[in-house]
């Protein structure tokens, strides 16, 4: 299957840019379908169909209802000229706080925290990395570590090796389970197999040293499976209305793990400058705990220095792609590339160019882990699947933004633009999606009816009854075997993210443009409203351990744009009428109290979401959507 992967892959790309250099093709419905948005030669301003480039208007049409809007820099004002310039540095999570129906709306409101708008009005994304940074203005605290001894086993010329008495053979074995049970199903950065039969034994006879890639990454997976077990058991960081934070162990200072993660970052210093597979190694492993303690600006970092490093292994060191290590730079790559993609389209963080290298690596075989551990784990997780569904489906989010949401695209969502994409676009789009979940591995596949089911893990057998996710778990904490709830949370809502963003501009387009709507805009924007609710990832168990969800930051700033939306479908005509006659009324309540709620917890240790609380709070409050 990956061999087919890799072939369809490469004769895909072969096609787009035959497309892109064919004149007589402009029928719009390949439009920059290169999963590689990066590119100057695919973007997406290159090509047009012949609507698109002859359906430009200057402004907002005077028949549009605004008789109670005020004057905004959207009308007759000299900053109105300033919108196409800090649009062009907004990511698609953030712009919808300036389209000018919403943000008119908030205006109007009489939220203090509305005032702010013109500062992204101003300076874009950049504004709100800045709030990120002043949450987080000092690194995670120092003053915590292992008492340890030194041991007599020295080698000349090395420094001295320790060793650390609360660190016992029982909680290695322990921490190390936990470890690859969650973290690794989502990251898969470490071989299991590997690591408890030749690094864990080493450790054990030698102990840790300096300038030891192994002890460190020893290290950070002891860390990690301490945050995996009190991040999923350990007592929430607070309460608020008696209901418990979905954020465990630790404090908001102090997460679980510190004191050993801090015996880590001691060590990597001495080998921080290397451009190995085990340096990209320590490196992923170090941005996935400080992403667990919800450091977001650290984990961006930390990812940005192994894309680097990974880079000059792949470019420069002479690998066997068919050898397990070989196969480990592989995943190692891959996840650098999720990783660094979401950002980017989410925050707008600048890229190394890792991504240009897709077409030179190839996707993990995972030979190695097949029948990897005692109870054949790593098969039973299915976290192969998991990846390698992960990155089909970020190609295709790559191609839907640059199609449809990218800073230089005409199709949909500018201030003084009422084009929509083409509907042959967006059922291309659309058809595309569907034809990935289709095509998924039984032990991944669901329906939109069973979204919250349980996944047939077991080929042999049925799916498990009941429900895999609900609105409240209880008190007592749920922990799935091989972070189940999770992997599936994540597939399934980034399913669903991608199709909101495939109808979005139609959401626009209802708000802004409503005598142009024609009946095939409303069906598209009525699955804009249907795809952007239940999302799993924000019920329970997900919500209830969230150091444990993966990119956590990127989700927050979506949950905030679709509240925004929710809040338009009880003020706009257009948009209201369309949810109450296409969309479940108790879906779109459900899903305001599920966000809401995501938001009001993750503000503490957010800085983004804690600023978006004082927006969404007031809007909501003594509204249907009562939280």
């Amino acid at each position: 299957m990956v061999h087919i992967l890799d072939v369809l892959n490469r004769l895909e790309n072969k096609f787009d840019r035959l497309n892109m250099s064919s004149p007589s093709n402009n029928n719009g419905l390949f439009i920059n379908s290169d999963p590689q948005p990066t590119s100057q030669d695919t973007s997406p301003s290159q090509v047009q169909s012949p609507s698109q480039a002859q359906s430009q208007v200057p402004s907002l049409p005077a028949s549009s209802d605004r008789s109670s809007q005020p004057e905004t820099p959207y009308r007759d004002d000299p900053m109105k000229m300033d919108v196409p310039k800090s649009y062009r540095h907004l990511t698609a999570a953030h712009k919808v706080l300036l389209w000018p129906t919403i943000y008119v709306h908030l205006l109007n409101s009489g939220i203090a925290a509305a005032t702010d708008l013109q500062y992204v009005l101003q300076e874009g994304t950049p504004w709100f990395i800045n709030l990120e940074m002043a949450k987080y203005p000092q690194s995670l605290p120092y003053d915590v570590c292992l008492p340890c001894y030194a041991l007599g086993n020295n080698q000349p010329g090395q420094a001295a090796r320790v060793a650390f008495p609360s660190l016992s053979s029982e909680y290695m074995q322990q921490y190390s389970d936990v470890y690859f049970n969650t973290f690794n199903v989502i990251y898969p950065i470490l071989n299991r197999d590997n690591f408890q039969n030749e690094t864990i034994p080493a450790i054990q006879r030698h102990g840790y040293g300096d300038g030891d890639p192994a002890s460190v990454i020893a290290l950070l997976v002891f860390a990690l499976g301490k945050v995996a077990i009190e991040g999923t058991y350990g007592n929430p960081i607070s309460f608020n209305n008696n209901c418990a934070s979905g954020i465990r162990g630790g404090s908001l200072e102090r997460p679980p793990g510190l004191e050993i993660f801090n015996e880590a970052r001691r060590r990597i210093g001495f080998i921080v400058s290397q451009c190995t597979l085990e340096n990209v190694q320590i490196l992923l492993l170090q941005a996935v705990y400080t992403e667990a303690c919800a450091r977001h600006i650290d984990f961006w970092r930390s990812t940005v220095a192994a894309s680097m490093a990974c880079q000059v292994l792949i470019k420069c060191a002479p690998l066997d792609w068919s050898s397990d290590r070989g196969d480990l730079v592989k995943r190692a790559y891959w996840t650098c590339n999720l990783t660094e993609n979401l950002y980017h389209l989410d925050l707008d963080l600048p890229q190394t160019g890792i991504s240009e290298l897709e077409d030179h690596v190839p996707l993990p075989y995972f030979h190695t882990d097949v029948h990897a551990g005692e109870d054949v784990a790593d098969e039973r997780s299915h976290f192969q699947y998991h990846f390698l569904a992960m990155i089909a489906l970020k190609r295709l989010i790559s191609r839907i933004h640059a199609a449809l949401h990218d800073a230089t695209s005409t199709t949909g969502e500018a201030a003084v633009d009422h084009t929509c994409p083409p509907v042959a676009l967006v059922k291309e789009l659309a058809h595309q999606l569907e034809s990935w979940r289709q095509l998924l591995p039984r032990q991944l596949q669901w329906s939109d009816q069973a979204r919250f089911d349980f996944p047939s893990v077991d080929v042999r057998s049925t799916h498990t009854s009941g429900n895999l996710f609900t609105s409240d778990q209880g008190p007592v904490p749920i922990n799935h075997r091989y972070n189940l709830d999770v992997v599936t949370a994540q597939l399934r809502t980034r399913f669903y993210y991608a199709r909101f963003m495939i109808y979005r501009p139609f959401v626009y387009k209802a708000l802004h443009f409503p005598e142009l709507m024609t009946k095939a805009d409303v069906d598209c924007c009525a699955l804009a409203l249907q795809s952007a609710c239940r999302w799993p990832l924000a019920m329970a168990p997900p919500k209830d351990k969230k150091r444990l969800v993966p990119y956590l930051f990127a989700w927050t700033q979506n949950f905030v744009g679709i509240l925004l939306i929710l809040r338009m479908t009880t003020v706009n005509e257009c948009l209201g009428k369309i949810a109450s006659e296409r969309v479940n009324q108790e879906e779109m309540d459900f899903t305001a109290r599920m966000l809401l709620d995501w938001v009001r917890d993750v503000r503490q240790v957010d800085g983004i979401a804690e600023w978006a609380w004082r927006l969404l709070d007031p809007l909501y409050n003594n509204r249907a959507f009562n939280a």
